[in-house]
Parts: structure tokens; sequence; C-alpha cells
């Protein structure tokens, strides 16, 4: 999914109807790592790559 053409804006939804909230978590090295390599396989970055397998966009 491309990123939208205009600035972002605080408090404002860019690609979605809703603002995203922060959430933090720990994972292992390895775990980081393979989230950083299918991130770099879609070409998005990890948060989004974990919002787009949440909502079922991506199925790995």
């Amino acid at each position: 999914m491309a990123k939208p053409k205009h600035k972002s804006m605080r408090n404002q939804p860019e690609m979605y109807d809703e603002i995203k909230q922060s959430c933090a978590f720990s994972l292992t090295k390895t775990a980081i790592k393979k989230l950083d390599t299918f991130s770099k396989r879609y070409r998005i970055s990890r948060s989004e790559l974990v919002e787009q397998i949440a909502r079922g966009i991506i199925k790995l």
C-alpha cells in the first residue's frame, strides 16, 4: 500500500479511517530480524507491517 502524497498531520487519519495509537511490546532479536525482513520485502515500516497483518491485508 503506497503512502499518501500529502503531509502527515497530528491527530488526523492517514491511510485508515481512524487515528493510530502508540503501542509497545517486547520481541526477541530473531523476531525483530524477521519483522525487518518482511517490512523490507513489502517496502513498509515495521509498524505498518504489524497493522496490515492485524487487519488481514497481509497473510504470512
